[in-house]
């Protein structure tokens, strides 16, 4: 299984930790407390929540089959949307 280096993110609030959860459900991938682990189709995501620095640090690891750059950039490409959409409302 190859990894990706950890991805930290700044300025998430609850709200927007909310957001990725409901998010994260849609693809299937239960998120149930600010610090876990999700296994999807072979890929492992870990992540990790800090309410009050408002820090969201995630890491995923795919089997060799997958693009792991790949994984880890749609991953980014998913909590950024959300992010930007919660900074624009």
């Amino acid at each position: 299984m190859s990894g990706h280096p950890k991805q930290t993110f700044h300025g998430i609030t609850r709200a927007i930790f909310a957001r990725l959860r409901r998010k994260a459900s849609k693809f299937g991938i239960q998120v149930a407390s600010p610090k876990g682990e999700a296994v999807k189709d072979g890929v492992v995501i870990q992540w990790n929540y800090d309410p009050g620095a408002e820090l969201l640090e995630v890491e995923c690891r795919a089997p060799f089959w997958l693009n792991s750059t790949q994984v880890s950039r749609n991953l980014r490409d998913e909590i950024e949307v959300v992010l930007r959409s919660a900074r624009a409302a």
